[in-house]
């Protein structure tokens, strides 16, 4: 089984991972791949942008466990634990890692800084400011890569990774998602790439790892924070940030000397202060924004690559390393499907209309149709959808994933660059003009002669629901509206 590794580090990882489980959920096709096992690497426990990604991954795995068939196109791409791999592998939805000695430590308890002579405190200080000494590493660094990367160079000796390097095959790929602007991510890629290339024994497996095919994304400044309440993170520092970032980069990964990385993308946008500032914790729970969107686009592009563009040399530098960019079709402030290139608007467009149909209709109208005795695709053979003989913990996670997924959707229409592709608020005869910009086909014929939006749904409904009757009500659920959502793209709107 060929894996993707999905290392996500800081809280911009977390927000990527959450748009990428957004776009497998609508059916957006991973290459490649049998499984994608997400490792998101955070300090900061409670970050909200965190736990909000984390209970995302939990209910995409009960819905794909329960509702996932070859009829359907939605959460169709498996996603796994790493606990769940190997032949100990055990039933788990732990996706979060810690480095030991983190929680409950001053930075410089971490390093020993007392017990130093006075020479070596005297040169500690002109590494680490007396605010760095004494930074609380509870809530992560703090847009700090000093201090984040001799904690992240721990890396190596985590139980985690020899978790992930035992279970790691010649055939599986790697991806790091991280910002380049903060302390978390800035410091984590560089040190967990330089670990995989330069494993050695007894790290499990690295002669595998020495060559594996790494792809990463590298998040410059996209958005910027108040300073308020004591906030310490300062965005006027963000771009001086990524400068030294870049420059370290440049001379320790991408150099012709180095060439630790198969491919790298780079997505950033102007800076606005555009989310409320924190340290981290729970009160960090930044609004989705498209970069993100963006950003998972290239995890995508990436697991397209073939094997032989991905190749590693016997002294562990990447054979022509390929380096990309992401770019409007249309510049726009406020984007919708036409404004983006074609080939993103060929892989995006027709998955998330046909997941907002079905999420739309499972809101606004499957109670009031389902329980009808007169619908037969919810009443009629063996394997029935009415809300009484479907599983109710399985429509209560659609019901959760369905409140994460229009929660994203209405975040990235108010960032301060929109992406309002999608009318979240069209229901029942407006539902069809749920895409911006690109109405429903209905003409003055077709609304004398036929049913409209909703009407119209329902009779899809019942004519896709015979053929699918074999498959027990849960994964039937699924495939009856992935097969009809198709059929309504297709037929009713202007794509």
């Amino acid at each position: 089984m060929a894996k993707l590794f999905l290392f996500a580090i800081g809280g911009t990882g977390s927000r990527v991972v959450k748009a990428l489980t957004m776009l497998m959920a609508a059916g957006v096709q991973i290459m490649n791949t049998d499984a994608i096992v997400p490792i998101i690497i955070d300090p900061d426990i409670s970050n909200g942008d965190l736990t909000r990604t984390i209970e995302l991954l939990k209910t995409y795995k009960k819905i794909r466990e329960k509702g996932a068939s070859d009829s359907s196109d939605f959460f169709k791409t498996m996603i796994t634990s790493l606990d769940e791999l190997g032949d100990a592998g055990f039933l788990s939805d732990n996706f979060k890692f810690d480095i030991d000695g983190v929680k409950e430590q001053l930075f410089k308890e971490f390093i020993g800084y007392s017990e130093l002579d006075k020479n070596n405190k005297a040169f500690a200080s002109l590494l680490f400011s007396t605010a760095n000494l004494n930074a609380d590493m509870e809530v992560g660094f703090k847009g700090n890569p000093n201090i984040g990367s001799v904690v992240l160079n721990k890396f190596k000796d985590a139980p985690f990774f020899r978790k992930f390097a035992s279970n790691f095959e010649e055939q599986d790929r790697v991806f790091i998602i991280s910002s380049i602007f903060g302390g978390t991510g800035a410091a984590g890629f560089p040190l967990l790439l330089k670990n995989i290339r330069d494993a050695t024994p007894p790290i499990p497996r690295h002669y595998y790892l020495q060559r594996a095919k790494v792809g990463a994304v590298t998040v410059l400044p996209y958005f910027g924070v108040d300073k308020i309440n004591g906030v310490t993170i300062d965005s006027n520092s963000f771009i001086s940030k990524t400068k030294a970032a870049l420059s370290y980069y440049a001379h320790n990964m991408t150099a012709e000397s180095t060439r630790a990385i198969n491919a790298l993308y780079y997505i950033g946008d102007k800076v606005t202060n555009d989310q409320k500032g924190a340290d981290g914790s729970n009160e960090q729970r930044n609004k989705a924004h498209f970069v993100e969107l963006a950003a998972a686009l290239s995890i995508i592009d990436f697991m397209s690559l073939e094997d032989n563009k991905l190749q590693v040399s016997d002294d562990r530098k990447a054979v022509n390393p390929k380096y990309f960019e992401f770019g409007l079709g249309k510049e726009s402030m406020n984007i919708t499907f036409p404004d983006l290139p074609r080939q993103t608007y060929d892989l995006v467009t027709k998955p998330l209309t046909r997941f907002s149909l079905f999420r739309s209709f499972m809101d606004n109208h499957y109670e009031e149709f389902a329980g009808k005795k007169g619908e037969a695709w919810a009443n009629h053979g063996n394997n029935k959808l009415t809300p009484e003989e479907l599983e109710g913990r399985y429509l209560a996670a659609i019901t959760v994933f369905n409140r994460h997924y229009t929660e994203w959707l209405n975040e990235m229409a108010h960032s301060n660059v929109g992406f309002s592709a999608i009318d979240t608020e069209r229901k029942g005869k407006d539902i069809y003009n749920l895409v911006n910009g690109m109405p429903n086909k209905k003409d003055f014929l077709k609304r004398v002669l036929d049913s409209s939006g909703v009407d119209n749904y329902l009779k899809v409904l019942s004519k896709s629901e015979p053929g699918l009757d074999h498959l027990n009500s849960t994964r039937k659920l699924l495939a009856l509206f992935s097969a009809t959502t198709a059929v309504i793209i297709n037929k009713e709107l202007n794509l």
